[in-house]
């Protein structure tokens, strides 16, 4: 199906506008619109926030005057991301249809079970695994005090950024570090356990990163370093929030003794388009 116009009739009342974020109006309107949900829309709403914004392009869906559905394409790894708010599931296939136009190949998700079927209608599956999103509200502060953690400093992003290089961090870019703090464990002068984030936004923020390397593992490190880092995001009153694969076990009980729990289910998808779909 070739769409030719940016407005669309849908099969509730009154006009739906697909537009590109631009004004700072805009912008506000759909922060808006995501934190009245922060945990569910935590992906889309961390794009509309600096430094993530400056990568990103923001679609939103307006009717009547007001936002009813965002999409944002995430564009600062070597494959973009494509994720998308709360909204009826016709909204958001609207909002995928244009996303899709804006990328030429392959891309990332990340979005709910029931909302695979709407990109599987454009695209194909290369890859998939699922995955839960945790969160803690607020985080329980354990007694690391055996273990020396220490926050990266600015001057010390190139010893973040070659510790992440060496351990192939997929999700990783120094934009991140622009984002939000990142706490680490070093052994003579050498980082080998951190944890950092992904975005951070006034109501919520994603922690990721979280490596330890192969030979220091078992000791507590990724506990002490997760613990820092999540107390220190809640003091400002923010929910924490990570997404982890269903098969890490390990993982998942280090953050549960943090105070996280299960909150819902995500599929992490690799997927190529299918032909054109949109011309405007």
């Amino acid at each position: 199906m070739i769409i030719t116009s940016l407005n669309l009739k849908c099969v509730c009342k009154g006009l739906l506008q697909i537009r590109k974020v631009a004004s700072k109006s805009s912008f506000r309107a759909c922060r808006r619109f995501l934190a009245q949900d922060p945990i569910a829309n935590v992906l889309p709403l961390g794009d509309l926030y600096s430094p993530l914004l400056q990568v990103s392009d923001v679609y939103s869906a307006v009717r009547s005057s007001k936002v009813v559905g965002v999409c944002a394409i995430y564009r600062a790894l070597s494959t973009p991301s494509i994720v998308f708010g709360t909204a009826t599931q016709k909204i958001k296939q609207v909002l995928i249809k244009k996303a899709l136009s804006e990328i030429s190949n392959k891309f990332i998700s990340l979005c709910e079970p029931r909302d695979v079927d709407l990109l599987k209608e454009h695209s194909t599956i290369l890859h998939s695994h699922p995955e839960q999103q945790m969160i803690a509200d607020p985080p329980k502060k354990i007694d690391c005090s055996d273990i020396k953690v220490e926050k990266v400093g600015k001057k010390e992003l190139e010893l973040l950024n070659r510790f992440y290089t060496d351990h192939h961090a997929e999700a990783w870019v120094p934009l991140h570090f622009k984002a939000g703090p990142y706490y680490c464990i070093k052994h003579d002068g050498k980082v080998v356990s951190v944890a950092g984030v992904h975005l951070v936004t006034p109501k919520i923020a994603q922690l990721g990163n979280i490596i330890t390397d192969e030979a220091y593992q078992n000791r507590g490190f990724a506990t002490a370093c997760t613990n820092s880092l999540a107390a220190d995001l809640a003091s400002k009153g923010r929910i924490i929030s990570l997404f982890v694969r269903v098969d890490n076990a390990p993982a998942i009980h280090v953050y549960e003794k943090l105070g996280f729990y299960k909150k819902r289910e995500i599929m992490f998808l690799v997927m190529q388009k299918n032909g054109i779909l949109w011309r405007s």
